[in-house]
């Protein structure tokens, strides 16, 4: 599978909230760290973590490009994240139901078997919007 192809599916799955599917992607092993620099060891834990993500917020993840190379695939990616209620910390801000907090971000993602063995992402840019402020 080509690598653009690859990470549409992955993404695809991830914005349907498909744990399965997605998870299928990582290694058993896999580590992420995240634009946050959190750290994340095992496919079972991104999931999980994931899974108590979704309770306060919804992301919606867009890929801009996507490039391979040896063993690795390189993304740049869009993300949106919509509080779901009150209250929602998210990178230092506190949020409403309906904020939105947009990132452009870009992330290796180190290949083995055809699967991700380590993500490393970093955030490019942030914006913060409250319910009500134009876009």
């Amino acid at each position: 599978m080509q690598p653009h192809a690859i990470m549409e599916n992955y993404i695809a799955a991830f914005n349907r909230g498909d744990e399965a599917a997605y998870g299928r992607f990582y290694a058993p092993d896999v580590e992420l760290r995240n634009g946050t620099g959190i750290i994340l060891r095992g496919a079972e834990a991104i999931v999980a973590y994931y899974r108590k993500a979704r309770e306060d917020f919804h992301r919606m993840m867009t890929l801009r490009a996507a490039l391979a190379g040896d063993g690795a695939i390189a993304a740049a990616l869009a993300s949106v994240f919509t509080a779901r209620r009150d209250g929602v910390e998210l990178s230092g801000r506190t949020m409403r139901a309906g904020d939105t907090y947009s990132i452009e971000s870009m992330a290796l993602y180190q290949m083995q078997d055809g699967l991700f063995r380590r993500i490393e992402a970093v955030t490019l840019s942030r914006r913060h919007r409250p319910v009500g402020e134009p876009a």
